[in-house]
């Protein structure tokens, strides 16, 4: 039984180190397998809140699932591409509360592409990296949270819509080594119910926005004095 045991544990490693030498040691994330290679420009991203979802800008276009997770291989996350635009459907549900916890903890899906022109979402947690492109449009609704993280210091337009009980977040990216200014020459942003835009470090030109009572726009000093939104006491002197 001994001999069996050890038998196996050499033939169990084995097939690890096969496995591990067939991964390309240069991609940072070999730990996620590719559910689908094909071209796409736009998003439609439904559930996913539960965990934490991730776009990187890239010369070939994957959908990667974490394979470590088990609902890599049960097939949790179903991914098809029509009309130059990603479909992704990942159910927000979970076992128990360690498993919830394990989810919002980890990276589970990571998309990549050479460009996103827009993104929507339904109850969805959904963030760009180091983006480069310098248009963007984004409608969020649910309980979703979006955040991209520019690596562009002009951004040409950013329109946004959110709904229900979305917070969206548009900033620089850390990686960023500049005292540059963020500067967004055009913003139309559409807010209803509770939903929430945080755009304050960047100077915008250009601002257009419909907000509801109980919704909310972070606008930088600069932005509400170039487009001339002032305060009651200096509207009134």
């Amino acid at each position: 039984m001994l001999l069996l045991f050890i038998a196996g544990l050499f033939a169990s490693n084995i097939l690890l180190k096969k496995e591990y030498d067939k991964t390309d040691k240069n991609d940072i994330y070999w730990t996620y397998e590719k559910i689908l290679e094909q071209p796409f420009k736009y998003l439609n991203i439904e559930g996913g809140n539960v965990t934490n979802i991730a776009y990187e800008q890239s010369k070939t276009a994957s959908v990667r699932v974490l394979k470590d997770w088990e609902g890599y291989n049960s097939g949790r996350v179903k991914a098809h591409v029509e009309n130059d635009t990603l479909f992704i459907n990942f159910p927000n549900t979970y076992k128990d509360q360690y498993e919830k916890r394990w989810l919002n903890w980890n990276t589970l899906v990571r998309i990549f592409s050479p460009e996103l022109l827009a993104v929507n979402g339904v109850d969805t947690k959904f963030e760009m990296f180091r983006l480069k492109q310098n248009n963007l449009t984004v409608s969020m609704s649910g309980k979703s949270s979006f955040e991209v993280e520019s690596m562009n210091p002009y951004f040409d337009s950013l329109k946004i819509s959110g709904k229900d009980s979305s917070a969206i977040q548009v900033e620089m990216s850390p990686d960023y080594q500049s005292s540059e200014s963020f500067v967004v020459k055009s913003v139309i942003a559409d807010l209803h119910h509770v939903s929430v835009l945080d755009i304050g470090h960047a100077q915008i030109d250009s601002l257009k926005f419909t907000v509801d009572d109980s919704s909310a726009i972070l606008l930088s000093g600069g932005t509400l004095k170039k487009n001339r939104i002032y305060n009651f006491e200096k509207k009134h002197e």
